[in-house]
């Protein structure tokens, strides 16, 4: 059976078209055992995905999963063989449980509680629907899945933001517009799913599987204040094969100066130069490898880490995403790279100096 949930969002209104919790957007602030966090998640049908980082250090972790009831279990992969899991339950503003991380052989109690204020800043949109080519068959099916965080009228940089993902996503400025443009762009993908089969006999297709198609696109805030707003962008497609493919992109706002920052725009030329050595450092130091080591010995496909504009700035951090098959197999998923500000601040470009502070 087909199903549709998203929200249109007006410039004088917000109109939920599908009634009920599909979809909404947590702040949630407190503590695993004794050492404060905060987490952000979004909820779109069954799933939910989010960030969440130690108020100490501010790394922001992804981490994804899915609600049955009123219970939400979240896992976080942090690094090589190195997973953290969230198991609790939301009530009202409260979302409490066990929180485990088995390489460490650690498990403690969680709590955090919603932030009404916080969580009033955005409101989730989305469209999702799945069709079966033949009807009575498991396989082949078609998948799709978009949806993106929206500012609301209450957070002060809302229409900065607005435009900056309606334009992230190829579509026509106006509030209005984007839950019918996820509507369209999702009847074009099963279009493209019918003329992709469209010769496809019953005998010659096995389990089906390979012949199926699939894609999620999720765009959720990392991290914010009155400077800075980091917006992450998860992608997934699956087009046959032995495994989809996916990646999460990361875009840097300067609030104040209403900028998109390319790395460009952060560190001097001298500073680009250094990088690539910082980020050989703090990948073995991250991964527990000897500095002695090469990369390629490390796992790596490649002698030097390059500089790339997918990177994340949080108070104190700079943090650079590698998607699978950039520089390390699948099987590595995606290889973050966190180094501190101290190693480069003498290299940041002025302009830039305040975003990285508390």
């Amino acid at each position: 059976m087909k199903k549709i949930a998203f929200l249109l969002l007006f410039a004088v209104a917000a109109i939920n078209i599908y009634a009920g919790d599909k979809s909404w957007y947590k702040f949630f602030t407190g503590k695993i055992d004794s050492y404060p966090v905060t987490m952000c998640l979004v909820k779109y049908g069954e799933e939910v995905r989010g960030f969440y980082y130690y108020d100490k250090f501010k790394q922001p972790m992804d981490v994804y999963g899915n609600v049955t009831g009123d219970s939400i279990s979240i896992y976080s992969y942090s690094g090589y063989d190195d997973t953290e899991a969230f198991k609790g339950v939301l009530k009202g503003i409260s979302y409490s449980g066990v929180w485990d991380k088995p390489s460490k052989s650690r498990v403690f109690d969680f709590s955090l509680t919603e932030d009404k204020k916080q969580s009033s800043n955005f409101e989730f949109v989305y469209v999702e629907g799945k069709e079966k080519y033949f009807k009575d068959m498991e396989a082949p099916f078609c998948s799709y899945t978009e949806g993106t965080i929206w500012p609301t009228d209450e957070f002060d940089n809302a229409q900065f933001i607005r435009n900056y993902i309606l334009k992230s996503k190829n579509m026509k400025t106006g509030a209005s517009e984007i839950g019918e443009q996820m509507l369209a762009n999702k009847k074009k993908f099963f279009m493209e799913f019918k003329e992709y089969n469209k010769d496809l006999k019953r005998d010659d297709m096995g389990d089906g599987w390979s012949y199926s198609l699939e894609s999620q696109n999720i765009s959720i805030p990392v991290f914010f204040n009155d400077r800075l707003f980091v917006l992450s962008n998860f992608d997934y497609s699956y087009t046959g094969g032995a495994h989809g493919n996916y990646g999460t992109g990361f875009t840097n706002l300067d609030l104040k100066r209403k900028k998109v920052l390319s790395i460009d725009d952060v560190v001097t030329k001298k500073g680009k130069e250094k990088l690539p050595a910082l980020l050989e450092k703090y990948f073995k130091i991250q991964r527990g490898v000897p500095q002695e080591k090469t990369l390629m010995d490390a796992g790596l496909f490649i002698d030097t880490i390059p500089v790339n504009d997918n990177f994340m700035i949080s108070p104190g951090n700079i943090m650079f995403n590698y998607v699978p098959y950039e520089i390390a197999s699948y099987a590595d998923g995606e290889i973050k790279i966190t180094i501190p500000i101290s190693e480069i601040s003498d290299f940041l470009k002025p302009e830039v100096k305040d975003l990285f502070k508390e």
